[in-house]
């Protein structure tokens, strides 16, 4: 359990990394570019990628289609760099406009913050998860029998777990979310129930951190 958290928290902060040139590019009014959201936008904007093309059948629900998705959030990232902040393309040949590292390096301390909540988040969550991690009561059952039949799908839509030769009729995009990291850093469905619980407290924590951060600098 210890190693599969790990690799989720390493998975997600590599999601975010890849992601935030994107939030950089296109939340310009907020006072941390979208640094704080940019894991939650990285694996919204991922998990659509690979939905989307899992269910045209371009992909299958494998380790290669999820890399491959993550290519391409990588390549709209790489974009969004070589974008000026107008908005106007430049030349194809020209490096990417500056600024990005100029506001890592002047906005260091709000980074370390969002960093440090986010492990504290996390951790602790994990902890509290590790000493009570059955999926009972409400609609839990439910929710680990849908992680497990994505896991066991080719493609999307995934299958019913009750209804054999059926497909899944249910709101499933949240599960397809937490199965794509599973089967990434090869997850069971268990540990995944939990460790997708422990991720949305973790990012909820930095995305209500940056809510207020935004505002009060807004106001300020």
């Amino acid at each position: 359990m210890i190693l599969q958290a790990l690799a989720w928290y390493l998975a997600i902060l590599i999601v975010g990394w890849l992601a935030f040139p994107l939030a950089y590019r296109f939340l310009p009014a907020l006072a941390d570019r979208g640094y704080s959201l940019s894991r939650t936008l990285g694996w919204l904007v991922w998990g659509y990628l690979f939905w989307l093309l899992c269910s045209l059948g371009v992909l299958r629900n494998t380790r290669g289609g999820l890399l491959f998705t993550l290519a391409l959030l990588a390549l709209l990232s790489l974009l969004a760099l070589r974008r000026r902040s107008s908005g106007q393309p430049v030349e194809k040949d020209a490096a990417p406009p500056p600024g990005l590292l100029d506001w890592l390096k002047a906005n260091w301390r709000m980074i370390a913050t969002v960093e440090l909540l986010f492990a504290l988040a996390f951790g602790s969550y994990a902890l509290l998860r590790a000493a009570n991690p059955e999926a009972v009561g409400t609609e839990k059952p439910m929710e680990l029998a849908f992680i497990n039949a994505i896991l066991r799908s080719s493609r999307f839509p995934p299958h019913d777990p009750w209804l054999s030769g059926y497909a899944i009729s249910y709101y499933h995009f949240g599960y397809i979310l937490v199965a794509m990291l599973a089967k990434l850093v090869g997850s069971s469905g268990g540990v995944a129930f939990n460790l997708g619980i422990i991720l949305v407290f973790a990012l909820t924590a930095v995305g209500s951190y940056g809510l207020v951060y935004n505002l009060l600098a807004r106001g300020g």
